[in-house]
């Protein structure tokens, strides 16, 4: 395949607007009003089509258990292979800061063992900094964000909660998560991920905290937005059959392997 002289131009010009983003990159985003755009993915194609659209942030998820491996227990997935997909997108990210989750089983394993990990995904993937899911056990697990900071590696606490209820806009709630947003700043945290809460409360913390707030549910009243490349995108097996008008990458994909199938089982490839 031959590219054009402007479709040259313009990859020459994308590649020469590329410049790495820091942490403090992001801080100054938000102080400035500036929305983070940011993407959970795990391979090396998405990093680079993420990276292309401009994305400021890359998080490697623990949802990679799930959604690439088909694992229904976290506890199956271990630190070494969280360090296979961290290496393989921050290998490839040229712009974008890099996030690697440190995985449950660690988080749940004692700060020393969290301490140990965060230090080898900082050596081992050269990630920007960890996120550590603390919602809903933050008493518990508030020695981990501890533990990460002690390393002198940054940290992106998780916090909220596990799934979405219509309370989780209650004056209670909104207490709760304040507290543990200023504790984890305040501990030294770069950002915070804020899930399945209200707008009102999206609002109110971004408002109150220094740091970046953002999170999967956010509007703009945070400070950005994170979405999860194959839900955004439709690259899953059960949107093949959806017609709900929202994309739906696995239909074009399936299609043309049905294509290329039946080609083949008639000879005619």
């Amino acid at each position: 395949m031959k590219w054009s002289a402007l479709e040259c131009a313009s990859i020459r010009a994308w590649e020469e607007e590329l410049s790495r983003l820091t942490i403090n990159d992001l801080q100054l985003m938000k102080n400035k009003g500036e929305k983070i755009a940011a993407g959970v993915c795990y391979d090396v194609q998405m990093t680079k089509i993420w990276e292309r659209a401009g994305v400021d942030l890359l998080s490697v998820g623990d949802s990679v258990s799930r959604t690439f491996l088909g694992m229904e227990d976290d506890s199956e997935f271990s630190l070494d292979a969280m360090l296979l997909f961290g290496k393989a997108v921050a290998r490839v990210a040229q712009r974008a800061v890099v996030n690697v989750d440190m995985p449950n089983v660690t988080c749940n394993a004692g700060p020393k063992a969290v301490e140990e990990a965060a230090k080898r995904i900082k050596s081992e993937t050269l990630a920007d900094m960890t996120k550590v899911d603390i919602r809903t056990q933050e008493e518990e697990l508030f020695d981990d964000v501890l533990a990460v900071i002690g390393t002198g590696f940054p940290v992106y606490p998780q916090i909220g909660f596990d799934v979405w209820e219509p309370s989780h806009g209650s004056t209670k709630d909104f207490d709760h998560v304040m507290k543990w947003c200023n504790a984890v700043q305040d501990a030294g945290a770069v950002m915070i991920d804020l899930t399945n809460v209200s707008h009102e409360i999206y609002s109110a913390v971004a408002n109150a905290i220094k740091v970046p707030v953002i999170g999967g549910q956010s509007g703009p009243e945070a400070d950005g937005r994170i979405y999860v490349s194959y839900l955004l995108t439709g690259y899953r097996s059960d949107s093949i059959d959806k017609n709900d008008g929202t994309p739906s990458a696995a239909k074009y994909i399936y299609e043309i392997a049905s294509d290329a199938v039946s080609k083949i089982h008639s000879g005619t490839w």
